[in-house]
């Protein structure tokens, strides 16, 4: 017989928990515990959906350092470039244009159906359209600033411009000037794993490779930040390499930028595994019986 929790969860899980997302957790439920009956599988099925809410909370809370981080200190680079160039009637890389060398920077944005930075300006605009017709809006009777269309961006904007910029060098070597410290990063990394090898050929610069090795640790931490933005699962989730990968960028950025951010180190990280909570669930279920 079940007992009335375990009813509850069954009757939730099927009630508000959509079947094809909730049998993931099943099936992973079922991969750890084989033996078990139906009943006990969808309650460590529900044990293992709350975990993995949690685990968001918890890796989405450093994710952001890197996001924040990453976009700003590219940013800061595009601005002091263009500060430098002869442009008439633009002063700004985020201002819709396409001339020279402000079409260089967009080419590295938008693709040739899609206008991103257009984009970001419209959503931007039409959030200006909410807060002034609401008078307590903080934002009432304010513009449209340049931060307002910045933060539209999305995180794939910087991995992105990264991996394109392959086709414009002059830029490629601007945007690496956000991570100053990258060659202290990549020893540490070897220091960490002797045998660890960056992207690309022998033939191709030292600033290349390291550039494709941003672009992949860039674009693996993005995936996992997508998954819990869409309430995904994060069962197969690597959490100790997510924290390796997310200290690289840190590292790259700035030797101060680790510990700043991460004052505790990404401890959590260390221990966050799905086997972990199945551990905890079959000790649980010894002490029940």
């Amino acid at each position: 017989m079940c007992s009335e929790a375990q009813v509850t969860d069954e009757a939730m899980a099927g009630r508000y928990l959509a079947d094809a997302r909730f049998r993931v957790y099943l099936d992973y439920a079922r991969e750890r515990v084989p033996d078990a009956d139906a009943s006990r599988l969808t309650e460590l099925a529900v044990r293992l959906y709350r975990w993995n809410v949690k685990a968001s909370a918890v890796a989405i809370g450093y994710i952001s350092f890197i996001e924040v981080f990453v976009r700003n200190a590219i940013d800061l680079q595009l601005r002091e470039w263009i500060s430098g160039q002869e442009i008439t009637g633009l002063s700004d890389w985020l201002e819709t244009g396409k001339s020279d060398p402000v079409g260089r920077i967009r080419s590295l944005i938008n693709s040739a159906d899609r206008d991103y930075l257009t984009d970001a300006r419209n959503t931007a605009l039409r959030k200006q359209k909410q807060w002034r017709r609401d008078q307590r809006h903080p934002r009432h009777g304010d513009g449209v600033t340049r931060d307002d269309v910045f933060s539209q961006l999305t995180f794939g904007t910087w991995d992105g411009m990264l991996s394109r910029s392959s086709r414009d060098a002059e830029l490629a070597h601007v945007l690496m000037g956000a991570f100053p410290n990258i060659e202290s990063a990549w020893q540490s990394e070897i220091r960490r794993m002797p045998k660890v090898v960056l992207p690309g050929n022998d033939g191709d610069s030292l600033e290349d490779r390291l550039r494709m090795e941003l672009v992949v640790r860039l674009k693996s931490i993005r995936t996992i930040r997508n998954r819990i933005s869409h309430d995904e699962n994060l069962l197969r989730v690597e959490f100790p390499k997510l924290r390796h990968d997310m200290f690289f960028i840190l590292n790259a950025l700035g030797s101060e930028c680790p510990n700043w951010a991460f004052p505790d180190k990404g401890e959590p990280l260390k221990t966050l595994s799905p086997d972990r909570c199945v551990t905890d669930w079959l000790g649980d279920t010894e002490k029940t019986k």
